[in-house]
């Protein structure tokens, strides 16, 4: 196997709101020969590189939609890494096993999964989703559930607070969250995945002290697939999150009021569809741009039984308050760090499974979090005995 140092790394999307927080990981802690930016924005990309003064960065000109392309410029690098918005995984997934290149993305979606054996045909390793949700969570479980003797019940939470109009993708990812016509909104119980709609499941959680006690709802997330199948003694897996609470209050009104319809509406002469002007007067919004606090919750709860008793074991994370951690990167360093951590365990060998594989079924909990430790990022754990 090559030495790290001797090794490639091609970043897609590494100058964008989440792969820049991956891109300075790297830079900082990562002993890669070459660290290379892949984008379609290259200008923007040479101003970032210029900023961190590191002479292994460099930029180059890649287009996301077209897989042949993406294919031909993976085949010059060990190891890729896409930080891209998550419409885009299937088409790197795919270019990565063209290249015949390991690889890992910070999103996951379901047809992914479906490239598992050309993947393995293929020889390469492709972790999908590593970075906060899916990520961080899907190895809190794993923790939780290699604690107790017998597993039945993983609930997840997250809160991730940022300003509603951070960049497209993430402005995409939050109306995708609470699309009422999105079919992969389920939880598992049972062996059953049961679909149901958006801002159900209410539920309140207790996050760190920088975010307190927020209402989350189920959302449209893989763990509950990929836990199921890694860990089948499950009975019930459950997802929910939540955004600001002015986020949430546009996002109920968005669903109220159908802002998701299909059928355009005639304005002025032109007929538009409401969620995309939606959208895009959010992108030119100044008040879209603007949040008191920047971070990122997780609780993870896993029940089952410890020497023949019910226990329950939570699991919970911090990190640093925005006016110590960056300000507004407070956010998006608790995604953009466990990608670049999941990278450099790939590129190590430490995944020796093949296929495209989540986080659970690739790493070991207490190693990954021992790097989030490193990094700032806290993983806390309690048991608790329960009465059924």
């Amino acid at each position: 196997m090559a030495q790290v140092n001797k090794m490639r790394i091609l970043v897609l999307g590494g100058a964008g709101a989440i792969g820049s927080e991956a891109t300075k990981d790297l830079v900082n802690t990562s002993d890669f020969s070459e660290i290379v930016l892949g984008d379609v924005a290259v200008e923007r990309t040479r101003e970032f590189i210029s900023k961190l003064g590191d002479k292994r960065l460099s930029t180059v000109k890649v287009d996301a939609n077209n897989v042949e392309e993406l294919a031909k410029v993976m085949k010059d690098f060990d190891i890729v890494v896409s930080a891209l918005p998550f419409r885009f995984d299937f088409n790197v997934t795919q270019a990565a096993i063209k290249a015949k290149v390991n690889g890992i993305d910070v999103g996951s979606t379901e047809d992914q999964y479906g490239l598992d054996g050309e993947a393995k045909k293929a020889g390469i390793t492709y972790v999908a989703g590593c970075g906060a949700t899916p990520g961080i969570t899907n190895l809190m479980a794993k923790y939780g559930i290699q604690k107790l003797d017998c597993a039945e019940e993983v609930q997840i939470a997250f809160a991730s607070f940022r300003c509603t109009a951070i960049a497209p993708g993430l402005l995409y990812t939050t109306f995708w969250e609470f699309n009422p016509a999105e079919k992969e909104r389920t939880y598992y119980k049972d062996g059953k995945f049961l679909r149901v709609g958006p801002l159900e499941g209410t539920k309140v959680v207790e996050f760190h002290e920088q975010i307190g006690k927020q209402e989350v709802y189920y959302v449209p997330h893989e763990e509950p697939k990929t836990l199921s199948q890694t860990f089948p003694e499950l009975k019930k897996i459950e997802v929910r999150g939540c955004f600001p609470p002015d986020t949430i209050e546009l996002v109920k009104i968005l669903v109220k009021y159908n802002f998701y319809q299909d059928e355009p509406i005639e304005v002025e002469g032109k007929k538009v569809k409401p969620i995309d002007f939606m959208f895009n007067f959010l992108l030119h919004s100044p008040a879209a741009k603007e949040n008191p606090v920047w971070a990122y919750g997780l609780v993870v709860e896993v029940k089952g039984k410890k020497s023949g008793k019910p226990a329950k074991v939570i699991l919970k994370n911090s990190h640093p308050p925005m006016d110590e951690w960056g300000g507004r990167f407070a956010y998006s360093k608790n995604v953009g760090i466990p990608l670049s951590i999941g990278a450099q365990m790939v590129a190590k060998g430490k995944v020796k499974q093949k296929g495209v594989l989540p986080p659970e079924a690739s790493f070991d909990p207490i190693e990954f979090f021992k790097e989030l430790s490193k990094r700032g990022i806290q993983i806390h754990e309690k048991t608790e005995k329960t009465l059924g």
